[in-house]
């Protein structure tokens, strides 16, 4: 209403001194006719002039004023609707979106954006309640067994051996639980920026030979060959531990689906200079392109059962380092060729990122 009176006042103004202007140069004119013409006829048409002028001002600001309102009202209306619109957004209704076709062309982008907001905020709203589901269902399980295995061993008196047995049989059930939680606040921490790297130049022969030995363990125990090929002198712009557990949760995956008897292997090259490509790769069942598109998603499984996949959380944790690195991680598989996870570590920064240690304890 405000612009629409402004509006109306301002033309106001304008006919006003227009009418004046003309109003003056008509009496100008008049009076210098010659004396012939008579006083009367000359003050009656100075006056009908101005009668006329009065009523041409008033209806021109009569209707500007009325054009003024009806389009601040248009503009309002699709202003107030947005306002509704937002003020019904919640957890059970985020599905309301602002209609296009009523929205004035001038709005129809700030409509848009507006409607692309709420399809992000829907997205994530149902990505983070599925992520919860799947986390209390990941807990319950395991607190479930072992209140169970509290309760019947507290039934009745018991040797110490029996109690010992218990208490070492609840020793998975506790560490599944840790590296849960453990998961679950780097996640946090990574989405809050609450992270700072501590970057440096690695020596990738030096660090991915010193994880080729300490995983050669369980590829041996799952008769597995763990092989490593690495370029001389071959260097990344690298958080030390964050590399160690993106490279660690993806050698995991491989030697948890590779095929007996087969080789996973451990590679890096450089891709520019300073920018370093890591890879695993290992011969198993090929993943579905459908998957390959969702598999760094939180708590995404491919069709393993929940105890034989882990927390789902290994290949999200992987993606979370590569984006506080500015770098990118892939996956490659097809029928009758190996299955490979890239890690792509760009060149490093003029100005390089810092981390809290508080996050570097948690990725530990």
């Amino acid at each position: 209403m405000h612009i629409a009176l402004a509006v109306a006042l301002a033309a106001a103004l304008v006919m006003l001194a227009g009418c004046w202007l003309g109003g003056r140069l008509i009496e100008q004119e008049f009076t210098a006719l010659p004396m012939a013409l008579a006083e009367e006829h000359r003050a009656a048409f100075i006056a009908r002039a101005w009668r006329a002028m009065f009523w041409t001002l008033a209806a021109g600001a009569v209707a500007t004023g009325l054009l003024a309102w009806f389009i601040t009202r248009r503009v309002l209306a699709s202003v107030r609707r947005l306002g509704e619109t937002a003020d019904r957004i919640g957890a059970q209704a985020l599905q309301e979106r602002l209609p296009l076709d009523a929205m004035p062309a001038e709005l129809a982008p700030v409509a848009r954006a507006f409607n692309a907001m709420l399809d992000r905020l829907q997205d994530a709203f149902d990505r983070l309640s599925g992520f919860s589901s799947d986390l209390a269902h990941d807990l319950r399980a395991p607190i479930h067994r072992l209140l169970t295995a509290t309760q019947v061993t507290l039934a009745r008196p018991r040797s110490a051996d029996e109690y010992r047995a218990v208490l070492e049989s609840a020793v998975q059930d506790y560490e599944r639980i840790g590296r849960l939680i453990d998961n679950i606040l780097f996640l946090a921490r990574a989405d809050h920026a609450q992270t700072r790297l501590q970057t440096g130049w690695q020596d990738l022969d030096l660090r991915l030979g010193r994880m080729v030995e300490f995983f050669g363990l369980l590829a041996e125990e799952r008769g597995l060959q763990l092989a490593l090929q690495v370029q001389p002198g071959l260097r990344a712009w690298a958080d030390e531990v964050l590399l160690a557990r993106a490279v660690g949760n993806l050698l995991t995956n491989a030697l948890r689906h590779a095929r007996p008897g087969s080789t996973v292997q451990l590679s890096a090259h450089a891709l520019a200079p300073g920018a370093v490509r890591i890879a695993v790769s290992n011969a198993g069942e090929p993943i579905a392109p459908a998957h390959q598109a969702a598999i760094f998603l939180r708590r995404y499984r491919v069709g393993a059962p929940a105890a034989e996949a882990g927390s789902g959380l290994g290949l999200a944790i992987v993606k979370s380092v590569m984006d506080l690195h500015g770098g990118q991680a892939g996956v490659r598989s097809a029928p009758g060729l190996p299955t490979v996870f890239t890690l792509d570590f760009p060149a490093p920064p003029r100005v390089p990122v810092r981390i809290t240690p508080a996050v570097r304890r948690s990725a530990r």
